[in-house]
């Protein structure tokens, strides 16, 4: 056998490995996307209940039915589907009605761990196929100066801060950057810690009765929001042009090798 033939058999093995492999990949990621959804039809009602104060109040009473354990424990989970469905509103403010402003911050903060190594978990193991099934491809190409490795731990950090962007879904395309994992869960995911204790402050609050306080909050929340709404769409405008002007030329790359 010579070089040639070997070399040939070995490029067919590699392509039936990759289209093995991709198969995998899509047929993984068709199964978890169909559990996705049941699990998103069968949240409905809890997703319901907390989109109005009679749902909360609703939800508060079935937690409070419960042992203190098991109420810590239903409480956690849920925070932490919320990160991998990425459609349940978010729960902190029931975390500070609950447990008050610190354990509720605390629990919160627990089950968004627990639901981001879920998510990279998943993701590392079934890879971009998965993400495309439920990831608008607007906003792959919207976030597409991730690809982008430099400075990309302080962009992320900037990013978890601002109040209008999509943390949930961000948290499925950051594993298929170039971050490393352990300067994610360092250094950015603890900047979603600030939005969950005025949430739980602004839940705990509420139970002790202190409206004024409460409306304070609301009012600094409408404030930072409307920040991060303006502030949003120029910031990530900037760093795709940034990305851009950095990529190289393919035109000046072939001159360059003709030279």
């Amino acid at each position: 056998m010579n070089k040639e033939t070997e070399k040939e058999e070995n490029k067919i093995e590699k392509n039936k490995s990759d289209v093995y492999k991709r198969r995998v990949q899509i047929i993984s990621a068709a199964a978890f996307v169909l559990l996705i959804i049941a699990a998103t039809v069968a949240c409905i009602p809890l997703i319901n209940d907390l989109r109005s104060p009679e749902g909360l109040e609703k939800m508060k009473e079935r937690l409070e039915s419960y042992s203190g354990l098991w109420g810590v424990i239903i409480f956690t989970f849920i925070q932490a589907a919320q990160v991998v469905i990425a459609v349940i509103p978010a729960v902190q403010i029931l975390g500070g009605v609950l447990f008050g402003w610190f354990a509720g911050a605390l629990l919160s903060m627990l089950g968004i761990l627990i639901g981001t190594v879920v998510v990279f978990v998943i993701v590392n193991k079934l890879g971009r196929p998965l993400v495309e099934a439920f990831v608008d491809e607007k906003l792959f190409s919207r976030y597409s100066f991730l690809s982008d490795e430099k400075k990309l731990v302080r962009i992320l950090m900037i990013l978890y801060i601002i109040p209008a962007i999509p943390k949930d879904v961000l948290t499925y395309l950051v594993p298929l950057t170039k971050v490393r994992t352990r300067d994610f869960f360092l250094f950015v995911l603890p900047c979603r810690i600030p939005a969950i204790v005025l949430s739980t402050v602004f839940g705990s609050n509420v139970k002790d009765g202190n409206i004024k306080t409460a409306v304070i909050i609301i009012a600094v929340c409408v404030v930072l929001g409307i920040i991060g709404f303006i502030v949003k769409d120029p910031f990530l405008d900037f760093l795709n042009k940034r990305k851009n002007k950095k990529a190289p030329d393919p035109g000046s790359e072939s001159e360059n090798e003709n030279e």
